[in-house]
């Protein structure tokens, strides 16, 4: 069976797991605040994910400003993924989320995204707020996994291609 799997294992689930996959997932992330520092490293990672908004490395730099912040999922020091999110009032929108395709399937956007929804309910927001491309089955399915139920939609608030978004909103309170 080793020669038949180049040396996977089964883990107690039963799925098959080759070496690498082993090492990878044995890796420590780490969750914390971002900063200002991180424009250059949030700008990058944002260009290695297919469907994470677009706001370029300036943009980034104005983190801890305007009621926006966000948490960074770090791996031996390097930017692995990161959540951005603005509150105003009682009310929080998750403005982006990006995980690096090398290390997708791990937890890592999950961990993410309850980190800034904990800061939500530190903050005694009531609501969080999303906009997702409707043909997102992945990011819908995920996000209906951690609480959030269609609340609307905006035609053809996307471009490249043009599509509508699905609004979500997660009741905190």
């Amino acid at each position: 069976m080793r020669a038949m799997f180049g040396g996977a294992t089964r883990n107690l689930t039963g799925r098959i797991r080759t070496r690498n996959s082993v090492t990878q997932n044995s890796t420590e992330i780490v969750i914390r605040p971002l900063c200002g520092e991180d424009a250059v490293a949030l700008a990058a990672l944002e260009s290695r994910c297919a469907g994470a908004a677009r706001w370029g490395e300036a943009a980034y730099h104005d983190a801890g400003k305007n009621g926006i912040t966000g948490f960074a999922a770090e791996s031996e020091r390097s930017l692995v993924g990161f959540v951005l999110t603005r509150t105003v009032s009682d009310e929080m929108e998750i403005l982006n989320v990006a995980v690096d395709p090398e290390a997708r399937r791990r937890g890592i956007g999950k961990r993410l995204v309850a980190r800034a929804i904990q800061e939500g309910r530190r903050m005694d927001v009531k609501r969080v707020y999303l906009e997702v491309r409707e043909s997102n089955a992945a990011a819908r399915a995920f996000y209906s996994s951690a609480g959030f139920a269609v609340k609307g939609r905006r035609k053809n608030y996307y471009s490249q291609p043009a599509e509508d978004a699905l609004v979500l909103v997660l009741q905190l309170h």
